[in-house]
């Protein structure tokens, strides 16, 4: 806040040195367009506009060939695939958008050492046509992706149609088999399960059932185990809790059908000579 001498103050007329002095220190006090304001809250009652740069074209094929933007909004309206822009340096607090209205893939890269969502140094993120990302500073030199284009979500649902451009990485686990019944076999609770670890007979237990599930149980060891449903579920309409032989070395996708029945899909089905499906 300016100091001012104020006449009620002093109780006296100022001199032209006190009015002077009350001048300069308003000048020196005051924000100019272009400043950095820091304030504790900011309430506004009209619209707030931020900086935006509405055409960027991206370039490059590497970080330091990309386009550097420098607004809070950047929409990128032209673009061949896997050019790029580079993020500001990075500040903790700092917001930067970037929309992709080019109708072809770029790439995001941090400021030269920085990081974004963990990654490696230096590395860039994916951003699709059509399709924007939030980057958010974390810290000095560290960026995280949210809003659209963020990239971790607990669920969701798409109730259209989607289309994949890129690879899709499913969860993976690493588990033992163990027990010798289903109520103490060892619990899957992601799409690849791979076991490495068992003995003959022991027991590895799907998820609780729900229609559109899909589980691909990998069993690498010498050891003929069982697959076993979850409560109350099963297997290829066989009895409620019962287990499936899941050979030694051999891989097996399951998938259900509804909220109770688990289906295997068989690269090659045998039957006996009775005509009875017995792999």
């Amino acid at each position: 806040m300016a100091t001012i001498t104020l006449r009620a103050t002093k109780g006296s007329p100022l001199t032209n040195t006190e009015v002077d002095n009350n001048f300069t220190n308003l000048n020196n006090d005051k924000y100019e367009s272009g400043d950095s304001v820091a304030v504790a809250a900011l309430t506004a009652t009209g619209n707030l506009t931020l900086s935006t740069a509405g055409a960027v074209t991206a370039a490059g094929s590497t970080q330091g060939g990309g386009t550097a933007i420098t607004k809070t909004y950047n929409i990128i309206d032209s673009a061949s695939a896997n050019q790029g822009v580079v993020l500001p340096v990075g500040l903790l607090g700092k917001v930067v958008n970037v929309y992709n209205t080019s109708g072809a893939t770029i790439k995001v890269y941090p400021a030269s050492g920085e990081a974004i969502d963990g990654g490696s140094a230096n590395a860039p993120v994916d951003v699709v046509t059509a399709n924007g990302k939030e980057f958010v500073g974390t810290g000095t030199g560290t960026w995280r992706a949210v809003g659209s284009g963020g990239n971790n979500v607990q669920d969701f649902i798409v109730n259209g149609s989607a289309s994949l451009l890129g690879s899709l990485t499913y969860g993976l686990d690493t588990i033992s088999a163990a027990g010798s019944i289903q109520g103490d076999a060892t619990d899957m609770t992601e799409t690849i399960n791979v076991i490495t670890s068992a003995s003959t007979a022991q027991g590895v237990k799907l998820p609780t059932a729900a229609a559109g599930l899909h589980i691909v149980v990998q069993n690498t060891t010498a050891a003929d185990i069982v697959l076993y449903p979850n409560t109350s579920d099963k297997i290829d309409g066989g009895t409620a809790n019962a287990g499936v032989a899941l050979p030694a070395n051999t891989t097996i996708t399951v998938t259900c059908k509804d909220a109770v029945d688990w289906i295997r899909h068989r690269v090659l089905a045998v039957y006996n000579s009775s005509g009875t499906l017995i792999n």
